[in-house]
């Protein structure tokens, strides 16, 4: 099988239809959907389920979409790993940050690979914590960050640092509050939350239920952005890492009240996936996220 077809095919995953692969590769159409018929006939399956808005993947489009992913890495990154033993790190690494991860750590990790790693090129995806771990276990993500993860057989997981969760709303509204409130009371006042399976949600959810509180949620929203607009109108609280909304309550528009008896605590942590070697990329880009996390945490932006 072509390697070649194997990129069409990914590209065509990724873009979901075949006219926007078809325009990203710079390849025509008709060629791109021969090749993939090629490639279902050798495989003896159908891969892509056509439909008038694009394609999806079939059961079986999703295993090859996952492999040629794999193979694809290992090829690119074979110039990093074979004949440049001494030389520069080069290389494509791929990696996962939930939302509130990636408001404080995105910008500093793009500018540090830029600056530091010149021949690597780093592909940054934001997405839910839960999807970020199955994609990373599956090996379409080289690295993630992901909350209350554990080393296993499938993933090796680094602790970044321990991330304290606080009740976030409009500075006059936590004026009436104490500089520290029980989780008891965090009960009497409208939230806004994310929905399960959000990470954060269940944390939320596992520690009201073991202390047998039970929480005001008037709505759900599954957006960093929406949350932090509703806790900045006054009308509900929200609960937040500080350095998720880093920028609001140093400009005044939030007000962040930590959250006691118990305290809501998430541990945040870089895994990789162990299906397959850490080529010298990977390596340095993590290397850097630990060293950026303990930066950070030690400036007081993260933790």
């Amino acid at each position: 099988m072509d390697v070649r077809w194997l990129r069409y095919f990914v590209a065509i995953a990724e873009a979901g239809s075949f006219s926007k692969a078809a325009r990203h590769l710079g390849v025509a159409q008709p060629a791109l959907s021969r090749h993939v018929r090629e490639i279902e006939e050798q495989l003896g399956t159908s891969a892509l389920l056509r439909t008038s808005r694009g394609v999806t993947l079939t059961e079986d489009g999703e295993l090859l979409y996952t492999s040629a992913l794999n193979i694809l890495r290992q090829l690119d990154s074979l110039p990093s790993i074979v004949g440049r033993r001494g030389g520069p790190v080069t290389g494509r690494v791929v990696i996962g940050l939930p939302t509130s991860a990636n408001v404080v750590l995105a910008l500093p990790l793009l500018f540090a690979v830029i600056e530091r790693l010149p021949g690597v090129q780093i592909h940054i995806i934001e997405s839910l914590s839960g999807f970020l771990r199955e994609w990373v276990q599956t090996g379409r993500l080289d690295l993630a960050v992901l909350y209350d993860a554990e080393t296993s057989s499938s993933l090796f997981v680094e602790r970044l640092v321990e991330e304290e969760l606080c009740l976030v709303g409009a500075p006059h509204a936590c004026a009436s509050l104490t500089p520290e409130i029980r989780l008891a009371d965090v009960a009497r006042l409208p939230l806004v939350l994310p929905g399960l399976p959000h990470s954060m949600r269940q944390l939320v959810n596992e520690v009201s239920i073991q202390h047998n509180v039970a929480l005001d949620i008037i709505a759900e929203a599954d957006s960093l952005h929406i949350l932090k607009a509703v806790a900045a109108s006054g009308k509900a609280f929200t609960i937040l890492a500080r350095s998720a909304a880093r920028a609001e309550l140093d400009a005044g528009t939030l007000d962040a009240v930590r959250v006691t008896d118990p305290p809501l605590r998430r541990s945040v942590s870089l895994a990789r996936p162990l299906l397959r070697g850490s080529n010298p990329a990977v390596q340095e880009v993590a290397r850097l996220c630990l060293d950026l996390a303990a930066e950070l945490a030690r400036e007081g932006s993260w933790g």
